[in-house]
């Protein structure tokens, strides 16, 4: 009887290495930010070196995402009008817009400034002959288009936050008898800004070559 233990064992082992390599994967959590965590001490011992260690965010496993999908629009769902009036309160629909039009307003800052350096150093090849002036006409005219939209962008983004806004959604503040027709306009709007954005691909995409 003595023999079949150590047979038993292996079996048993053989059954718990068998139903690891049958077990899926787990799967990562999402990607969440650190959390900082501070531990109450009740002894005075350790010093700044325990506070220190007191106060270390704790880091939480990171979900690896592939290189082209952040450079790809269509890894994420589009945002729709309707979906963002009816499921965003006014007071973050105002900051989404404060916050993309301070993106793209300071993406236009970095492009002017580097056209304004690239103007300079062509002004002065020009005047040693080294360039010739209709380049630097047209580098100044293109400087001239990143400009005006940077302070169209810096102005519109002053205004939304300048903008006061009630707390709540959108259909809180519409009579309930009037909310069928409010979303009838919404469609209508959010069908609008869509018809735009495709206008305005078509018009970018090239032309087909004539046969």
């Amino acid at each position: 009887m003595q023999s079949t233990f150590p047979l038993r064992r292996r079996f048993g082992e053989f059954l718990v290495r068998l139903g690891l390599r049958l077990a899926p994967a787990a799967e990562s959590p999402p990607d969440r930010p650190a959390v900082l965590v501070k531990v109450p001490l009740s002894s005075q011992s350790g010093g700044a070196s325990a506070d220190a260690m007191a106060s270390q965010p704790l880091a939480e496993p990171r979900v690896s995402v592939p290189p082209a999908a952040l450079f790809s629009p269509a890894s994420r769902e589009p945002l729709t009008v309707e979906a963002a009036v009816l499921s965003r309160s006014m007071a973050l629909l105002k900051r989404e817009a404060a916050d993309s039009l301070a993106a793209l307003g300071a993406a236009h800052a970095l492009v002017t400034s580097a056209r304004l350096s690239q103007v300079q150093h062509l002004r002065e090849q020009v005047e040693r002959g080294a360039a010739t002036g209709d380049a630097l006409a047209a580098l100044a005219a293109d400087y001239q288009g990143w400009q005006n939209d940077q302070v169209r962008l810096f102005d519109a983004m002053a205004l939304v936050i300048r903008m006061s806004v009630p707390s709540g959604t959108t259909l809180e503040l519409v009579d309930p008898q009037l909310h069928e027709q409010a979303r009838a306009h919404l469609a209508s709007l959010s069908a609008e800004y869509q018809r735009g954005l495709l206008l305005e691909q078509f018009r970018d995409a090239p032309s087909a070559p004539e046969a």
